[in-house]
């Protein structure tokens, strides 16, 4: 029970940033303009930091920090070493690649990007981590959240695709450039039986002798 608090808290405070943001600003226009990303433009390069917090209305928001919750919680408990240093990347990574891939003059809000980015890692470091039980997460992860492939093709308007897929790039590196970081306190420990070097007698071994 411990062992899942602190993730709990972190969490939930990092959920509650954005939602702090929202109803402290959401009634300064200048702080969506100025806090948001727009790509290729030198005067917004604090929205790579603050776009997360930034959302286009109450449903926006809530839809956001519902998945945030649930993505910043399973990667402090399942990659509890590496977990700040995860969540610092698809921070910044997701909106650092945005401003060098989104279409210039185009503004986008919303903590989405951090959140296709953690995801995105967790279903990739899963499956790369050489643990069963991280592996089987990967696998229910991907059946229920496998349908949020399409928000990174521009078929939907007004949905920032370009963040989404700038979180996948980033949570996908993520999970390749850390992989022997965390693989060290994943992968699953071979039994003693298993090991080539055990040299134990087969406890079958006298039937078999002849006398």
């Amino acid at each position: 029970m411990k062992s899942i608090v602190k993730p709990f808290i972190i969490a939930l405070l990092t959920t509650l940033l954005p939602v702090v943001a929202y109803y402290l600003f959401q009634q300064s226009r200048a702080f969506a303009l100025d806090g948001g990303l727009v790509p290729w433009d030198l005067h917004h390069w604090p929205g790579i930091l603050l776009m997360p917090l930034i959302h286009d209305g109450a449903a926006h928001l809530w839809g956001n920090s519902v998945q945030l919750f649930f993505g910043t919680i399973l990667v402090f408990i399942h990659f509890r070493h590496l977990s700040w240093l995860i969540l610092t990347l698809q921070w910044v990574g997701a909106g650092l690649l945005l401003f060098f891939l989104g279409q210039p003059g185009t503004l986008h809000v919303g903590s989405s990007g951090v959140i296709y980015g953690l995801f995105s890692y967790l279903i990739c470091a899963g499956f790369l981590s050489g643990n069963r039980r991280l592996r089987l997460l990967s696998f229910m992860l991907l059946m229920y959240y496998g349908s949020m492939i399409w928000g990174v093709f521009p078929w939907q308007e007004k949905v920032s695709w370009e963040g989404h897929l700038s979180g996948v790039i980033s949570g996908v590196f993520t999970a390749f450039i850390l992989m022997k970081q965390y693989r060290a306190f994943t992968k699953d420990r071979k039994p003693s039986w298993f090991s080539e070097s055990d040299k134990r007698e087969d406890p079958y071994a006298p039937f078999d002798r002849q006398s």
